[in-house]
């Protein structure tokens, strides 16, 4: 059984340039583990912790969340004005991910032109990008003949999230391009508070990364936050 630790994440609207690349993009992110891959993002976030609870005075059980980390905000307060150090934290963990040789998916729509383009008949977001990211999951397990348990990070609208895939299996396909019987995916969903998974809280700092690092104009000047984002991406 492949594990997906699924989250999702929606970058600012522009409102000067409302098309401008990387803005106002709704992302969903999936995180896809073996268990094994899994432990090791576990045990790896868990020292990860320890250390910077000690070196730092970071709460002993703070949630890794790309927002606060990168604007010193909640559990990670305490480390504002230490930008060096907070990049290596991110850096640290960036590094675990890749070491598991755990895989994300992940899949965004733009919201403006998604409304624009649809009008009335424009799907939500969150659906849209769910949609996409888990036709690309369900084909990862196809090929290698594995079913999928799916972990997602609370969300208002859940039950209706959840009942559009649950739809789609039910009919036989998705819509759109890449049409799939999403027969992998194993329902129900799990609903997970981020804080008590070390999954959700790695697709989150990689969602994060992602979608700073994409409305990035390297052709500027970069502020310490962009320098940061681009080194770790």
């Amino acid at each position: 059984m492949l594990l997906a630790y699924v989250d999702e994440s929606h970058t600012q609207r522009c409102d000067e340039e409302p098309n401008r690349h990387g803005y106002d993009v709704y992302y969903v992110g999936c995180l896809l583990a073996t268990s094994a891959q899994a432990a090791v993002i576990d045990n790896g976030l868990d020292n990860l912790l320890e250390q910077v609870h000690h070196k730092f005075g970071v709460p002993r059980d703070a949630e890794f969340h790309g927002q606060c980390m990168f604007q010193y905000k909640d559990d990670w307060k305490c480390m504002k004005g230490m930008h060096r150090q907070s990049a290596g934290i991110y850096r640290a963990a960036m590094r675990i991910l890749v070491d598991s040789g755990a895989r994300l998916v992940i899949r965004g729509v733009h919201v403006g032109q998604l409304q624009e383009r649809y009008r009335e008949h424009a799907h939500n977001p969150h659906q849209v990008s769910l949609q996409h990211c888990l036709e690309r999951v369900n084909m990862i397990a196809e090929q290698e003949r594995d079913d999928v348990s799916i972990m997602a990070d609370k969300v208002a609208d859940q039950a209706a999230q959840e009942g559009q895939i649950a739809r789609y299996q039910l009919i036989g396909n998705t819509e759109g391009y890449f049409p799939s019987d999403l027969a992998r995916i194993k329902m129900p969903f799990q609903w997970e508070d981020s804080r008590m998974l070390y999954g959700l809280q790695m697709i989150d700092m990689a969602l994060f990364m992602c979608g700073r690092a994409s409305g990035i104009d390297s052709a500027k000047k970069l502020n310490d936050g962009d320098k940061a984002v681009l080194k770790n991406r």
